[in-house]
């Protein structure tokens, strides 16, 4: 194939909309997919900030693509779009192709010194590992292509071209495209676990459609994920093309998104002018952004980390309601306000105050599970709520892992200067102080028990001696260190999760079972179904935090339930920080893969109905 090439035959760019300031006017440059055109565009041109001069590129793997362009790399087309906006653009959108091509001319650019301040990434093509690709994936893009097409005239033609017509014409744009236009799209979505997208600093915004099947939204997350700057929207009941199907999600996305760069890089001879009361980010939290938060579902894929598997390969209850954690922290950031903003921006610290987990499915060390977390918030609640389910793959089939319910409140920080005013639809959810809601009612039981207990001056024996005076429990005194503390000043919910694992290892080494005594003596080890922690108050760093773990009920000799209660004294009372529940079981190790679960023996039942087999131990009831 030896076509000549002429600068300006292959890549036409056109000013679509100019900008409606006499100021030096902030650019955008719009970029199309495979066998598509500007015109994709047109319904969005429209609806972006009047502050932005739009221009459009048809690129050379048009829908009336010309001979030849498969013959040079997809980052010279970029590249020549990109020199065609005069004065530059100072934010590129790409979809579909479009933005597999921009991605790697990115990676291009950067390394020189030529990216643009901001980037929009629309339902892009995007693989992390090699091994991700298989021949069924192959199979996939070649044999439906056509489909690919033909779905991209249903959503731009509407009902102007009868189902016959749209089917022709897409055999007809296929053949137009021909082997070396679908090779070269393929070969660039191959090379897209090669990209060193991790140096990438500029900030992405990458939207995709939740029924997207040619570029599924989970690999618009994984992107986002590898990117160092990046937020990700998935619209519901959308498909590849967002920016028509989801137009005013879509727009008031984008413009959010647009404002926040316009903010944060002015022209060349323009001062960066910010009202007092205005902050840079505002945009990111705009009314369609918490819209998100409160409706959109996020999907992602996460796995465990390497230092939850103890025992064998298997992840502990921590660990697993780590990632319960991880996912919704990702949800956040996937409708546009990620906990990082919220505190930078606005002083607010994301809290996780609720979290009621249960294990349905063992995890192992290197499992890639795929979490949902779907947004269950009330009207009147004055938390936001989500449920959260994690799936993973197991012989051929897929289990329900985890299902969680967690509570989050945003925390105003007074620990640096006087709080900047939140957006008002966070309001609802933002508090002075952790506690109160529905989760002091649900402690209402536990508070009975800290208003009994005297502080006893703080004498740390006589205070665990009336935390633990006629039940069946074990406490201790910790000082709060800052590793297990947020946001400057106290401790977060992973912390509390830490001292429930640790309360259980502590109650059963005192009752002389310790969790090396039962694997060493019959290769048992603890199982966690269901944990539940609720935060009530806040405890501070370097407060010393009074742990009670009690065992309250036995359940047919295979399961129990301990509650845990976390107290601090101030005003020489004790005031309670924190409850959970935890349900345990013992399972015996089989092999280095499998286990199962096994009813208590006498010595086992006895050490958890309050006998203690290890006198002499601080603590113990």
């Amino acid at each position: 194939m030896n076509t000549t090439y002429a600068p300006g035959r292959f890549v036409e760019v056109r000013l679509v909309r100019p900008a409606a300031t006499d100021a030096a006017p902030t650019r955008m440059l719009l970029l199309h997919g495979l066998a598509g055109g500007a015109a994709v565009w047109d319904g969005f041109s429209g609806l972006v900030d009047p502050a932005w001069e739009v221009w459009a590129a048809d690129l050379p793997w048009s829908g009336f693509s010309r001979p030849g362009w498969p013959d040079r790399p997809v980052t010279h087309w970029v590249a020549e779009a990109v020199a065609r906006v005069p004065g530059g653009p100072d934010v590129i959108a790409g979809h579909s192709f479009g933005a597999a091509a921009l991605l790697s001319w990115l990676a291009e650019a950067d390394a020189e010194g030529q990216a643009p301040a901001g980037v929009i990434l629309v339902s892009p093509f995007y693989r992390a590992r090699k091994h991700d690709f298989d021949w069924a994936t192959l199979s996939f893009y070649v044999n439906n292509f056509d489909q690919i097409l033909e779905d991209g005239l249903r959503v731009s033609a509407g009902d102007r071209l009868s189902p016959d017509v749209r089917r022709q014409m897409a055999l007809k744009v296929r053949e137009h495209v021909g082997p070396y236009g679908w090779m070269r799209f393929f070969e660039t979505y191959l090379a897209t676990p090669q990209l060193p997208v991790e140096r990438l600093r500029t900030p992405f915004l990458i939207v995709s459609g939740e029924r997207d099947a040619a570029a599924p939204p989970a690999e618009a997350m994984g992107l986002a994920k590898a990117l160092p700057d990046a937020a990700v929207r998935v619209l519901t009941d959308v498909g590849h093309f967002p920016m028509i199907e989801g137009a005013d999600e879509f727009s008031e996305a984008v413009n959010g998104f647009l404002r926040t760069i316009a903010a944060r890089h002015p022209r060349p001879g323009e001062a960066l002018s910010v009202p007092d009361g205005v902050h840079l980010m505002t945009a990111a939290v705009a009314p369609t952004l918490t819209k998100a938060l409160l409706a959109d579902t996020t999907t992602v894929r996460l796995r465990p980390r390497y230092e939850g598997s103890n025992i064998c390969t298997w992840i502990g209850f921590k660990h697993v309601n780590y990632l319960v954690e991880e996912a919704v922290l990702i949800h956040f950031a996937h409708c546009g306000v990620p906990a990082r903003l919220l505190y930078e921006e606005y002083g607010l610290g994301l809290d996780i105050v609720g979290l009621d987990s249960r294990i349905l499915h063992a995890f192992h060390m290197d499992d890639e599970a795929e979490a949902e977390v779907v947004p269950d918030t009330s009207a009147d609640d004055g938390t936001l709520g989500f449920r959260v389910t994690i799936r993973v793959d197991r012989d051929d089939s897929t289990l329900k892992a985890v299902t969680s319910k967690v509570r989050v409140s945003l925390r105003t920080d007074t620990y640096l200067d006087p709080p900047v005013e939140a957006p008002a639809e966070l309001a609802p959810f933002t508090v002075g102080r952790l506690g109160g809601h529905e989760v002091a009612a649900e402690a209402a039981g536990a508070c009975v028990t800290a208003d009994a207990v005297p502080a006893a001056g703080g004498d740390e024996a006589a205070v665990l001696a009336a935390l633990t005076e006629g039940r069946n429990a074990y406490a201790w005194k910790w000082n709060i260190t800052y590793p297990y503390c947020h946001f400057t000043e106290r401790l977060q919910m992973s912390g509390y999760l830490r001292l429930m694992e640790e309360a259980k290892d502590r109650f059963v080494l005192d009752r002389g079972i310790s969790i090396k005594t039962l694997l060493d003596d019959r290769k048992w080890i603890p199982v966690v179904p269901h944990s539940v922690i609720r935060v009530v108050d806040e405890a501070l760093m370097e407060e010393d935090l009074y742990t009670v773990y009690t065992v309250e009920e036995i359940f047919k000799d295979f399961t129990y339930t301990s509650r845990m209660d976390c107290y601090v004294i101030r005003d020489g009372k004790l005031t309670l920080t924190a409850t959970g529940r935890i349900v345990h079981g013992y399972a015996v190790i089989e092999n280095r893969r499998d286990w199962h679960l096994v009813p208590f023996d006498q010595r086992v039942l006895s050490a958890l109905g309050g006998k203690s087999a290890a006198p002499g131990k601080p603590g113990g009831s």
